[in-house]
């Protein structure tokens, strides 16, 4: 597969009777590949995988000419104290589905880092823990920015850890929220990423933080996307150069990058345009690479 390569997020909405469909229309719409999240079907069950799901999974994903990548299940939390080891066991199935499914990065957050040495420890080897399994399967773990966290902390982390195979994943809208919130360069932190990404997720938004998704997480996640699309506010997943993000500026600092770039966007909302933001987007990667790049 030639670079660059473009993917976009499946709609969690779908449904398996409509997988094939869709899979079909991602292609025609030019896109390479598409990243999956692994809670979108029954694939693992209390820590263990669900096997008849993966192999017809896997049947129907073999019928197109994508390339797949995942991304963990909403629920997983290696800093959690309840029940650490059921985190772990979510985790080493997610890694033995990208097995199967050769899929070849799979995604996990960063959130919040603590005051607590005992449960940033525990993270950690967690970690690394994962990481050498996921080498052994040919995944790559890649740790993603979220908004409600400063950069900084995600690249000591990668740093500290230092294992090959463990990367960053660029959340382009996660990070620019984030400067907003925070104050910091957010250039200046896509660079300091830059070294350690392995994958990268392009969205957009307005820059606009809003501050339910701190002081109210549940009525944060339950404000209509439509709504707080109309008036800009928060991680609102818009199609790249449809919002704010200097994305010019960010895919310059990126001169060395060659894994995929996940167009992370409300992919249903944009039917009559999926093409278009796939041509638009993969037209500013090739030139960032050009002399006179296309503005």
């Amino acid at each position: 597969m030639q670079w660059p390569i473009i993917g976009v997020n499946l709609p969690r909405n779908t449904s398996f009777a409509s997988l094939d469909a869709r899979l079909a229309a991602l292609a025609r719409e030019g896109f390479d590949a598409v990243e999956i999240s692994l809670d979108t079907f029954p694939l693992i069950i209390e820590g263990r995988i669900c096997q008849p799901w993966v192999d017809v999974l896997k049947g129907v994903l073999e019928q197109h000419p994508l390339r797949y990548t995942a991304h963990i299940g909403r629920g997983l939390d290696l800093r959690s104290t309840d029940d650490p080891s059921l985190h772990r066991s979510v985790l080493l199935a997610s890694l033995e589905v990208c097995r199967q499914l050769g899929m070849g990065v799979l995604v996990l957050h960063y959130e919040v880092k603590t005051d607590d040495r005992r449960i940033e420890e525990q993270f950690f080897d967690a970690h690394r823990w994962a990481a050498d399994i996921a080498a052994e399967y040919r995944v790559r773990i890649c740790v993603e920015n979220i908004e409600v966290e400063l950069v900084e902390p995600l690249v000591d982390f990668i740093e500290q850890v230092r294992h090959p195979a463990l990367f960053l994943t660029l959340d382009t809208g996660h990070a620019f929220l984030a400067s907003r919130y925070f104050g910091f360069d957010f250039l200046g932190a896509v660079s300091s990423m830059a070294p350690y990404l392995g994958h990268v997720h392009l969205n957009d938004n307005t820059g606009s933080f809003e501050e339910l998704r701190v002081s109210d997480r549940i009525a944060y996640d339950a404000m209509p996307m439509g709504m707080r699309r109309e008036f800009g506010k928060g991680d609102i997943h818009l199609p790249p150069f449809y919002g704010a993000v200097p994305f010019d500026e960010v895919l310059s600092l990126l001169p060395a990058y060659s894994g995929s770039y996940v167009c992370e966007y409300m992919y249903d909302d944009y039917g009559p345009l999926n093409h278009s933001i796939q041509e638009r987007v993969r037209t500013h990667i090739t030139a960032s690479r050009t002399p006179n790049p296309v503005h």
